[in-house]
């Protein structure tokens, strides 16, 4: 059998439409598998920040003093004020009652309700906010006795997208 020079070697228009149609079909079920995957990726860097976050601002925390009778350097306080009970004391705390920084004493950031980066500075955490609840609690409620009683401080972190993770400490004398 003799090849005819003249007969042209390729794909007829047919089997081109086709084939882009079985590629089409393929590039849809690839993105309907791989873009879930992807969006569920960043969620995990999300928490893992969130968590750190609250780890960042309990440490925070951890580091104003407890009380207003609490000795510089640190030390026991006979009997904790909470500045639910005694708002005065509180207040005079501040050097500037809207800059969370100047705040020294823990009951200062109840109620705190905004920005990370403002209570933190800088734009590590743009997007996440923060409230800060702290409430006294009795030496009996607390199932162990504690001196004078104890402080807990509740930490919730709302990232970017709306998840919330709650955080808390508890501090006093022991």
């Amino acid at each position: 059998m003799a090849c005819n020079p003249d007969t042209r070697k390729g794909f007829t228009l047919i089997e081109m439409v086709v084939g882009m149609v079985v590629l089409a079909i393929a590039l849809v079920l690839m993105a309907t598998l791989l873009f879930p995957l992807a969006e569920r990726s960043s969620m995990g860097v999300q928490r893992a920040k969130t968590a750190q976050l609250g780890q960042a601002v309990l440490a925070e925390l951890a580091g104003r003093r407890l009380d207003v009778a609490t000795p510089l350097g640190g030390g026991p306080v006979a009997t904790l004020t909470c500045c639910a009970d005694n708002a005065a004391v509180c207040a005079s705390a501040a050097t500037d009652p809207n800059d969370p920084g100047s705040w020294e004493l823990l009951d200062r950031f109840d109620g705190f309700s905004g920005a990370a980066d403002r209570l933190l500075g800088g734009e590590l955490y743009n997007g996440f906010s923060l409230a800060i609840a702290v409430r006294c609690q009795s030496a009996g409620a607390l199932g162990t006795p504690w001196p004078g009683g104890a402080k807990l401080t509740e930490v919730t972190v709302t990232s970017p997208t709306g998840e919330s993770m709650a955080f808390a400490q508890l501090r006093g004398n022991f």
